[in-house]
């Protein structure tokens, strides 16, 4: 029988191969490179957002063509001394032509305009794309087709007439001439809603001393 050394004895110890000793190595790797990579899409997203939720890509000076008209009851101009319209009695159209421009990169969906806020309210508004008609009304002032949700697209235009009806205010209730210089304008980017003033030609009426 073959006699066993004790100087040597066995020793039962699996001493792990090179690749036994890496992979665990490897795969504590793979939550950091994944949790690295959560981060920076959470951080963009986050950035997007922010930007969408703010983009404003509508001109705020006047870039165009713009105009306006004060018109009485039965259709005839209102009389314009002056820089001011001289306010009709009873209730009076107001028409307004208004240029979008889009300065930035990316598209918007123009979804509405409005009129501007008055003292007497505003009534009957309505907004058609300019039909560019040929001298007296060159800015379209009947209107063309109504208006409906349009995209406006990077450095593209687009003219639009606004009418909307409002009442005679006599001197005695509002003193002074009321004044625009904006409109509304709602639009759509990416799905966020946005409202912005956008600039007219200034347009004064002069109230009457009685209605």
């Amino acid at each position: 029988m073959a006699e066993i050394s004790m100087d040597r004895p066995f020793i039962d110890i699996d001493e792990p191969t090179s690749d036994e000793t890496d992979e665990p190595r490897h795969h504590r790797r793979w939550p950091a490179v994944v949790a690295s990579i959560v981060v920076v899409i959470i951080v963009i997203g986050i950035a997007s957002y922010e930007a969408a939720s703010h983009y404003q890509p509508l001109s705020q000076s006047l870039n165009g063509s713009y105009g306006a008209q004060v018109l009485t009851s039965n259709g005839s101009l209102a009389n314009s001394p002056g820089t001011a319209w001289t306010e009709p009695s009873g209730s009076f159209r107001v028409e307004v032509i208004v240029t979008l421009n889009n300065d930035q990169r990316f598209g918007v969906t123009i979804n509405k305009v409005l009129a501007p806020a008055n003292p007497s309210g505003t009534s009957n508004v309505h907004v058609y794309f300019d039909s560019k008609g040929n001298g007296f009304g060159v800015y379209g002032y009947k209107g063309g087709p109504a208006f409906k949700p349009t995209p406006l697209a990077s450095k593209g235009q687009l003219q639009l007439v606004v009418h909307w009806n409002q009442q005679c205010v006599p001197v005695s209730a509002q003193s002074e001439a009321t004044s625009f210089t904006s409109l509304p304008v709602e639009y759509t980017f990416m799905g966020f809603h946005h409202t912005v003033n956008v600039p007219i030609q200034r347009l004064s009426i002069t109230p009457r001393t009685t209605c």
